[in-house]
């Protein structure tokens, strides 16, 4: 019998965490579970441990559940997403950052009102945390910025596409995505993936469900987390154009939702790059993403695609003082 979720978690070098990770995927109260970990041939002990449990899951220590581990010759977040979608054979399909964990009955839950609203995608809310020197966690809880406890016949909502941003925090119907043909960008590396998939996901569901009630514990404090990076603009480049490469008519996505997501992110790193790293407007580090984004978004202002009528008048505002880009 199928497996009623198959559980992605993609890893790399994350030996600290992968215990608590796994360990909470696999004392889930739903059963018939598999989970599939698909590792960058990690070299800190990471994929010794996960060998661990693929032989102990083997051995039935999680009756009701099964673990393979998957080996991936990239260290590409989306390419080893979309290895482990090839093999899914759950009806419903999940995503688990490898530094984080989730709630017990976070599955159990969420497929259960997916089941009884015959939905699309469902997601909850989510805690980030920090950890202490001592070991003591600090969590915040994170509320979500679409409409809960109400079903959704559409997502193409331009609140939704710029600030619902994590995928992990819900779950999502295997043939939904695989009728859309809905996959994440293979870039190197495992920073801004996710927003390829949402603007995907938001632009071709027609039923979905946002559930007030946090599941999902965010691991803030990593260093090497994306969220720390330099490369943000290198990133949201490579998101936009792989999604001028999905659609290049622009005849299915909704476009102008997708362009106030990255105004959004565009704005907010900008001045991140100015004023907490000290990058200057016009350094090297800036010259190569910035000057291709905004050619994009004039290009859209052209056309007639940004900004839409519903586009917040403080965002446009801000593209246009810091970039000169007006109406």
């Amino acid at each position: 019998m199928s497996p009623a979720i198959s559980v992605i978690l993609p890893s790399y070098q994350v030996a600290p965490y992968i215990r608590e990770c796994v360990e909470s995927a696999l004392d889930q109260t739903q059963q018939k579970m598999e989970i599939l970990c698909v590792d960058a041939r990690s070299e800190d002990g990471t994929l010794e441990i996960l060998r661990e449990y693929e032989e102990r899951a083997g051995k039935g220590e999680w009756p009701g559940k099964s673990l393979r581990l998957m080996i991936s010759d990239r260290r590409s977040y989306g390419y080893q997403v979309n290895l482990a979608l090839k093999e899914a054979n759950g009806k419903y399909v999940a995503i688990l950052e490898t530094d984080d964990f989730i709630v017990p009955e976070m599955y159990e839950e969420l497929i259960c009102l997916s089941e009884e609203m015959e939905l699309d995608y469902i997601r909850g809310e989510y805690d980030f945390f920090t950890t202490g020197e001592d070991g003591s966690r600090e969590f915040r809880h994170v509320h979500h910025y679409a409409p809960a406890g109400e079903l959704l016949t559409t997502t193409r909502s331009e609140r939704i596409m710029t600030y619902d941003q994590n995928l992990w925090k819900g779950i999502y119907r295997r043939e939904f995505l695989l009728e859309n043909r809905i996959i994440l960008n293979e870039s190197e590396g495992a920073s801004f993936q996710d927003i390829g998939f949402n603007m995907q996901v938001f632009s071709y569901a027609k039923r979905a469900y946002y559930v007030e009630k946090s599941y999902y514990r965010y691991r803030r404090d990593r260093q090497d987390s994306s969220i720390h990076s330099l490369n943000c603009f290198r990133f949201y480049l490579q998101e936009l154009t792989f999604l001028h490469e999905l659609d290049p008519k622009g005849e299915k996505l909704y476009w102008p939702g997708i362009y106030e997501r990255f105004a959004c992110a565009l704005c907010g790193e900008y001045h991140k790059a100015l004023h907490q790293f000290g990058i200057a407007p016009d350094s090297e580090y800036l010259l190569p993403y910035v000057p291709v984004m905004l050619d994009d978004f004039r290009q859209a202002m052209a056309n007639g695609i940004w900004p839409a009528p519903t586009t917040p008048k403080g965002q446009v505002k801000a593209m246009e003082k810091l970039f000169g880009l007006a109406e």
